[in-house]
């Protein structure tokens, strides 16, 4: 079959009990991945089961998120604003630098001291945040010649090694921005140099936002709140779906792949069944990034169960959105 060939839906959790292995049904390979939501009587006979859609149901969709080989990732949308002072992307994960980062970090003039550049501010924040927002506004001016209607945010998180140096950059909760936007910013925070921080390395986290002065204001529903949160649970599941990625790349087979997953969510935030419709492309990438949805954790559900909706692109072909 094709590479780019289109099959019928793929079903995985089937509300089965957990098996732990593999299990074929007709033609077509899925995963018992859920656990069953049938209620079973046990003791009196005045037991009832609950039936499943009488429980209010919160459906929320995320716009569609792009997993580039590259690590430049981006939801194509924002998410709704959320209650007030609702975070955008997730807890920055610890850094555990290997060789290899520190040994390019520190690839320049051996001792030269911090830039003049990076010396604005009292804290290292501070002083990324001055010295890089001309050149983040003019990344972004350049990207709107890509896409005109630029509206997002992202926060550029730089990883400080010991002589002062960026080791490595990386960009989270980007929404709404060209992937030239944010690589542009990327390069840009790579140049930044720093005291050298006093515990041998460090975190710095710049959040950009570009807005319209025209915004409406914005008062959001219990769905709008559900939905920001949905997008940071997803956001957080990035790691998982680049191991996806990386490990069919070794395998030498395509990395080119995209799906619709309706996920439902029972009451403690957990994946309980997936469905892909439609999808396309290497149907191996496809189930390991469902076996991701299903190991991660969402927001509680207002009511007691959701469904959330996202579709995720695998290496995007350029001029694709």
């Amino acid at each position: 079959m094709s590479g780019d060939a289109r099959y019928g839906p793929l079903s995985y959790g089937l509300r089965v009990k957990r098996l732990g292995h593999w299990t074929r049904i007709g033609s077509t390979a899925v995963a018992a991945l859920g656990v069953g939501l049938v209620a079973t009587a046990c003791g009196s006979s005045d037991q009832h089961a609950v039936d499943p859609d009488a429980i209010p149901k919160t459906n929320v969709e995320v716009a569609q998120l792009e997993i580039n080989g590259t690590g430049i990732d981006r939801f194509v949308s924002c998410p709704p604003p959320g209650e007030l002072g609702q975070d955008w992307m997730p807890p920055v994960p610890i850094w555990h630098p290997t060789a290899q980062e520190l040994a390019a970090a520190t690839a320049g003039p051996a001792g030269a001291p911090p830039d003049d550049a990076t010396m604005h501010g009292s804290t290292p924040t501070e002083r990324a945040i001055a010295d890089t927002r001309e050149a983040f506004r003019a990344c972004w001016h350049h990207s709107l010649i890509y896409d005109p209607t630029q509206d997002g945010h992202v926060a550029v998180v730089l990883r400080v090694a010991g002589d002062g140096r960026v080791a490595k950059v990386e960009s989270y909760g980007a929404c709404n921005l060209s992937s030239e936007a944010i690589l542009c910013m990327q390069d840009t925070a790579k140049k930044l140099r720093f005291a050298p921080p006093s515990g041998g390395s460090d975190t710095v986290i710049i959040p950009a936002v570009f807005a319209s002065s025209g915004a409406a204001a914005h008062n959001p529903n219990p769905s709008d709140v559900y939905a920001a949160a949905a997008y940071i649970a997803v956001e957080g599941l990035r790691p998982s779906l680049h191991t996806c990625e990386r490990n069919t790349r070794a395998s030498g087979k395509s990395v080119v792949a995209n799906a619709t997953f309706t996920l439902d969510v029972d009451a403690r935030g957990k994946v309980i069944h997936s469905n892909l419709d439609p999808w396309s492309g290497n149907k191996d990438l496809l189930v390991c990034a469902a076996g991701a949805f299903e190991s991660g954790s969402f927001p509680k559900p207002p009511g007691g169960r959701g469904t959330v909706q996202v579709r995720v692109t695998f290496n995007p072909r350029a001029g694709t959105n």
